[in-house]
């Protein structure tokens, strides 16, 4: 048996993809397969991947007829092979050589782990890093687009109380790299996995989060690419919606989906009623302070 699969849901990702590829095939852990699930794209990306499946037989590329959206795309990623652990890579990021090494180790190591993220860091295009400004409080890209920094200090994630961590996924966790983790399989089973409106990473990170704790590894395995073409780079709550399910929605249904999601999380698992309580908290906590946060992120991305 595989011990991990890699997940690459892809559409229209010739820019980036060959670099994705090579980073995770220059992997030193090598018990891996690596699955591409192209949702219909129209450039060269069918091409760039099958040439990599013809030389490497760890590559698997399967091609969507249509456009499923993104959700469903992640989601039948999941389906593919029986390995321990999985994890999801975007097309356009970047993995250090001893990502699985390291990551693999840790779940290894603790059986209780569900999900193991080394530190992250923010490149741009040309795969260099992002440049801090004092002035806007974040890194910069080459667009003029501020991103929050990372790695976030985000200790309540390795808890080993259930409300703390999920509390840790509602008020602290913004970028929701964790998602980009190795995921223990067996875990992951047991949550929802992407959701078919925006945010619904968050909510998958809520899930395990209530499941068990995290590993954050303190070295820079991980990196996030910002570039203008993807799909965190947008503020619209339509094209959000479109990305996600392949259909239109409007924000305010996106929303309730979400205020949904994150409430049946917090009864879908064995919590006390404290527990509950506390989690439902930082679900109103959210909602009361998301406005703020949502005028705050939206005015970096635009720029000054």
């Amino acid at each position: 048996m595989t011990k991990v699969t890699i997940g690459i849901p892809v559409f229209n990702g010739a820019n980036y993809i060959a670099q994705a590829i090579e980073s995770i095939l220059s992997q030193g852990f090598g018990d891996f397969e690596l699955v591409i699930s192209d949702n219909a794209s129209e450039d060269a990306t069918e091409e760039i991947c099958r040439e990599f499946s013809r030389k490497d037989r760890r590559i698997h590329y399967v091609r969507q007829a249509c456009n499923v959206g993104a959700a469903a795309n992640h989601n039948l990623l999941f389906a593919y092979g029986d390995s321990p652990y999985f994890k999801w890579a975007s097309h356009d990021d970047v993995l250090h050589p001893r990502f699985l090494e390291v990551t693999v180790a840790a779940l290894e190591a603790r059986p209780d782990v569900v999900l193991a993220s080394p530190a992250s860091a923010l490149i741009d295009e040309l795969g260099q890093p992002l440049r801090f400004s004092p002035e806007r409080g974040g890194m910069v890209d080459l667009s003029n687009v501020c991103w929050p920094c990372l790695p976030e200090d985000n200790p309540g994630l390795t808890a080993s109380d259930p409300a703390t961590r999920f509390t840790a996924v509602m008020l602290n966790t913004v970028m929701c790299v964790e998602v980009y983790g190795l995921m223990r399989r067996s875990a992951l089973r047991q949550t929802s996995l992407i959701g078919h409106f925006s945010g619904s990473d968050k909510v998958l990170l809520a899930e395990m989060a209530l499941l068990g704790p995290y590993w954050l590894g303190p070295e820079v395995l991980f990196y996030r690419r910002c570039h203008a073409k993807q799909f965190s780079s947008s503020t619209s709550g339509s094209y959000r919606a479109i990305w996600y399910s392949g259909r239109k929605d409007s924000l305010l249904r996106q929303q309730l989906k979400l205020l949904h999601a994150y409430c049946r999380s917090a009864n879908l698992y064995q919590l006390s009623i404290t527990n509950r309580s506390r989690c439902f908290l930082a679900i109103a906590r959210r909602a009361l302070f998301r406005g703020h946060q949502l005028r705050r992120l939206a005015s970096g991305l635009v720029g000054s």
